[in-house]
């Protein structure tokens, strides 16, 4: 059984703090609840600082200790991504350096999305329970059973995150996990730009111009409408809804209601929306997102696809560690521009054989 400190108050926070040293990396975990909310809302903060695992409540704890607490260290996470959106959102951490040992697994050979469970087996021969993975961590008190659960979760990155380094080390990589990981960091921190929110929608490919250009006064109509209600873009209007109202436009309530509008939007949001889209007849036509690659493009596509694999077969790595398919397929359709993750460590394996393949 995992032992554990439960902090539950700032002065208890305030004194974990105090004990930590200037750079010391900290092990740590995140539960959150996003389900019925836009923002995701921190839950749980779980700590492991080399001499024990702390379990912080932020539901009685303030933010401005958990910031003082992780800003300015190291952290060690496993697929980070959602939780360095949950710490910023939580308690404003945008922290300085971030090693995520998913990633370092997948510099080593292991599948790209491999889990934190399935590394503990693999590296550690331990293997832990998944009891509690549906667990509501907004709820209280949480259960001798979930606390344990949400301890696990640190208990063992350290010694996780001390083989990985070994590992990539003595392959001479641990620069190529510095690179990756700094660019994980830069990804989560950039926003989308509003005029870009309509490519995201499922399905935006297949409209014209016209619809393109009410899509995008409809995605950004959504997404602040979500944010101002902290409830998901889909409460609002669901993907499908969109397409339908960019792909036909409306200027009366019938017209909105002969999309499929689910009844419940239609009473809500019916004026808001015959104004957006009337603000659409105006500005300039998007440009379309790609679509189906010619077949010249798709031939280098496939050589691109099958450089790669042997590539990655090469040097023990997964085909998508390596090279994944937007970049490949972004390499194919323009030669001259090389995506930007291509200019790091993976230049070097890559050395000058592109040129041949195009």
């Amino acid at each position: 059984m995992s032992k554990y400190h439960w902090i539950a108050d700032d002065t208890a926070l305030t004194q974990l703090t105090s004990q930590q040293q200037a750079g010391e990396r900290l092990f740590i975990d995140t539960e959150f609840m996003r389900e019925r909310t836009f923002w995701p809302r921190l839950a749980l903060l779980q700590v492991n600082d080399g001499r024990g695992c702390h379990l912080i409540d932020p539901t009685t704890t303030s933010p401005q200790p958990m910031h003082d607490l992780l800003a300015l260290r190291p952290l060690v996470m496993h697929a980070c991504s959602e939780d360095l959106e949950a710490l910023r959102i939580g308690c404003n951490v945008k922290p300085a350096e971030v090693i995520d040992t998913q990633i370092g697994a997948a510099l080593c050979g292991h599948d790209m999305q491999t889990s934190y469970q399935k590394l503990v087996e693999t590296l550690l021969g331990v293997s832990l329970p998944k009891t509690a993975t549906r667990t509501d961590w907004l709820q209280r008190p949480l259960s001798a059973e979930q606390l344990e659960y949400a301890a696990h979760d640190v208990e063992y990155l350290p010694g996780i995150y001390q083989i990985l380094y070994d590992r990539l080390e003595a392959q001479g990589r641990l620069e190529w996990w510095r690179e990756e990981c700094g660019r994980l960091v830069a990804d989560c921190q950039r926003s989308i730009d509003q005029e870009d929110l309509w490519r995201q929608v499922k399905g935006a490919a297949s409209l014209d111009g016209e619809g393109r250009r009410r899509l995008r006064k409809l995605a950004i109509w959504r997404d602040a409408s979500a944010r101002q209600r902290d409830i998901p873009r889909s409460f609002i209007l669901k993907d499908a809804e969109m397409l339908a109202l960019a792909s036909r436009g409306a200027s009366h309530r019938g017209q909105l209601a002969e999309t499929g509008m689910h009844p419940s939007a239609l009473r809500r949001f019916a004026d808001a929306l015959l104004e957006v889209l009337a603000q659409a007849e105006q500005g300039e036509v998007p440009e379309p997102l790609p679509g189906m690659p010619e077949p010249h493009i798709r031939e280098r596509i496939k050589r691109l696809r099958t450089y790669f694999n042997k590539l990655a077969e090469a040097h023990q790595l997964a085909p998508e560690v390596l090279a994944r398919r937007r970049w490949i397929e972004a390499l194919a359709r323009d030669p001259e521009r090389l995506p930007e993750p291509f200019e790091g460590w993976r230049a070097s394996l890559i050395g000058s054989s592109l040129g041949d393949l195009m």
